[in-house]
């Protein structure tokens, strides 16, 4: 049938409505007039897709990759990178406008990516005969000969691994350092791998938790700090994008070297550590064991004093930590559970700086917390360009301050 895609939905697909029923159509535009096949029919909406173009809109461009549309890794390849900015930066005032209420001048312009292509440090391959990725919403396997939103070295390792025998193997996953030469390949799967004199020129290689040669971890820089990377240690995939970031958490958090920060959810310590030389004293929780382990070594390797970290569940953690007065939270996509939120709302923290990625339940939870706390400014970041998928960094301040 043929229909007019109407806007973006927050997913980067295009609307349209089909016997008054909500339409999703992948890989289309507003103002486009498309051929759809109905692909999924429920009670509330219907997910389509394109047969034919019959008008495209001015502002599509040709996707770089090959593969974008059918892979299930981008959602804005059609779209120029300002145009990309843009649409985030929309669906961002209208979430947190439509869900808590916050006035579209506390949207602070968009913080962009410098490189929006090959900017991942890291990418996780699927493995079933051959090598790739799954296809949108499906377990069908793609498979490529190079991915453009990965570093250059993981392709090259890639295209290597492309001509070996993978028939062990499920799953393979590709680490690279931005400032470092530093590689690290782990391997997944019912069988340990052959391993080429190839593979061994790169830095660290892992099966299945076991280290089979070279270095324990791999090499990063933010700023001045050196970090410290295990093979299932959380680390934002964007380096340069996280500097960004972190130096907006930054600008939060001067002007008192007497401040006692909670860094909750700290994961390996990178923004603690961060931060640390503008307060007294950073604490951070995080319940991930080996995170805590390589915060420390972080922590160890920059020579920094005035930063610790404990191993727990959050929730459970909360009420027994030192009171500090401003507080750091960067939860996973989830956001805040209710009992770390009445933490929060209990006790009397002059700023609090919410590291988001995901403004559907950062709008809940700013809601929730502006009972006691007002939201300042909310900062949208492209860590994830081609993506649909955007941080931001909120700045809320005690009323009455």
């Amino acid at each position: 049938m043929k229909v007019e895609i109407e806007k973006f939905d927050h997913q980067g697909r295009g609307i349209t409505y089909v016997h008054n029923k909500v339409c999703f159509v992948r890989n289309t535009l507003p103002g486009e007039i498309v051929d759809i096949k109905i692909t999924k029919d429920q009670k509330k909406y219907q997910e389509g897709e394109v047969r034919d173009f019959i008008h495209t809109s001015e502002n599509r461009i040709e996707p770089v990759c090959p593969y974008f549309s059918i892979c299930g890794g981008c959602d804005l390849m059609h779209l120029n990178y300002s145009d990309q900015l843009t649409y985030k930066e929309n669906k961002i005032r209208d979430i947190l406008n439509k869900y808590a209420n916050v006035g579209s001048e506390k949207i602070k312009p968009i913080v962009g990516n410098d490189s929006p292509l090959n900017y991942r440090n890291k990418a996780t391959f699927q493995v079933k005969d051959k090598i790739g990725y799954f296809e949108k919403g499906s377990y069908e396997l793609i498979a490529i000969d190079e991915c453009k939103i990965v570093d250059a070295r993981i392709n090259e390792i890639l295209t290597f691994l492309k001509q070996q025998d993978l028939s062990d193997l499920n799953q393979v996953v590709i680490r690279v350092s931005r400032y470092y030469p530093d590689l690290m390949v782990i391997f997944k799967g019912d069988k340990r791998p052959h391993i080429s004199q190839y593979l061994k020129l790169i830095t660290s290689c892992y099966f299945e938790g076991e280290l089979l040669f070279g270095t324990k971890v791999i090499r990063e820089k933010i700023g001045n700090l050196e970090f410290s990377i295990s093979p299932d240690a959380f680390f934002q995939v964007n380096t340069e994008g996280a500097e960004k970031l972190y130096q907006l958490v930054r600008s939060y958090l001067t002007g008192n070297k007497n401040d006692r920060v909670l860094d909750l959810y700290c994961g390996t310590g990178t923004i603690g550590l961060f931060v640390s030389d503008l307060v007294s004293e950073v604490i951070g929780v995080e319940v991930n064991k080996q995170a805590v382990i390589d915060a420390e070594e972080n922590k160890k390797k920059n020579n920094l004093k005035n930063i610790s970290f404990y191993c727990g569940d959050v929730a459970k953690m909360v009420s027994k930590l030192p009171l500090c007065n401003k507080v750091i939270v960067d939860p996973p996509r989830a956001g805040l559970d209710d009992v770390t939120l009445n933490y929060l709302l209990k006790n009397d923290f002059s700023k609090i700086i919410y590291v988001s990625c995901d403004p559907v339940t950062l709008a809940r939870d700013l809601k929730k917390l502006s009972e006691k706390y007002e939201v300042v400014e909310i900062t949208p970041v492209d860590l994830f360009s081609q993506t649909y998928h955007v941080e931001c960094v909120t700045l809320l301040q005690m009323r009455g301050l």
